[in-house]
């Protein structure tokens, strides 16, 4: 039993030199989205192309913490200055970053912002993938919080969280959060560069070097062999939408984004 106490305090003393005598980066490159939009592949990418320090994704923001920033709770500023190690890098990646925009432009106001956007229906079937739950239920039961590790999840997926009404079922509290996400976009669309997750499938190499050359990135590392690396594990996109949600669920996704998706030119997918 010695051991593994021996090496959880060699790391907890390892992050804690590295927070402590690592400086905070006024300037960094800071990418935004929904998760499983696609902010992994293009912060990796885009950071690799420029041979930019990168932080890709943050744990001390996890749940529960982003909802109790989120609230109010705690202090965003606060959190920046205890973590500072990950926030000392030329590029910085954290979906949970995106539900308090607010708190993040104020705490670094001298930042580039990159906001990354995903089709919904795709986008909430990667998520669901990502957790092993069907897309097709009317509910998420009991049986399925005990086996998915519980508490992440159940917040996750309750609507009221994210501004739904928390009688919605789990496919309403995503397309809740989706809009969630967007609409942190839209409120401070002038302060951030909007890319969409699509455009980047079409061609990975020429949307990396646009958005490099619109940040002002100058090219240091060739990445060509790294474009279709699996940052995150990957989703299941062989089954037709209406097959993984049914007409049901589908037609809840398209009821609460319908709005935003035309906004940022997503069509209906109920008949595909």
């Amino acid at each position: 039993m010695l051991l593994p106490n021996i090496k959880k305090y060699k790391k907890r003393l390892i992050g804690y030199l590295k927070d402590r005598f690592a400086t905070i980066n006024e300037t960094p490159i800071i990418v935004l989205g929904n998760q499983k939009s696609g902010t992994s592949a293009i912060a990796h990418l885009l950071a690799d192309f420029g041979g930019l320090s990168k932080t890709i994704d943050i744990p001390p923001l996890w749940v529960p913490v982003v909802f109790k920033i989120m609230n109010g709770q705690i202090d965003f500023q606060d959190m920046v200055r205890r973590h500072r190690f990950y926030f000392s890098t030329d590029l910085i990646k954290e979906p949970n970053m995106t539900f308090f925009a607010g708190q993040v432009l104020m705490a670094f106001p001298k930042a580039r912002y990159v906001f990354i956007v995903r089709d919904p229906c795709d986008n909430i079937r990667s998520l669901l993938n990502r957790m092993k739950i069907p897309g097709n239920l009317a509910e998420v039961n009991e049986q399925v919080f005990h086996e998915k590790s519980s508490d992440r999840f159940r917040m996750t997926l309750d609507a009221s969280v994210w501004g739904g009404d928390e009688a919605e079922n789990y496919i309403g509290a995503l397309a809740h959060k989706w809009n969630k996400a967007v609409d942190n976009y839209l409120l401070y669309r002038d302060r951030m560069m909007l890319v969409k997750y699509e455009d980047f499938l079409v061609d990975k190499y020429e949307f990396i070097e646009a958005l490099a050359n619109r940040l002002g990135i100058t090219k240091k590392n060739d990445i060509t062999d790294k474009l279709d690396v699996q940052y995150q594990p990957q989703g299941n996109s062989d089954v037709s939408l209406e097959n993984f949600f049914g007409i049901k669920n589908l037609m809840i996704i398209e009821r609460i984004c319908g709005s935003r998706m035309k906004e940022f030119g997503y069509h209906s997918r109920k008949t595909e």
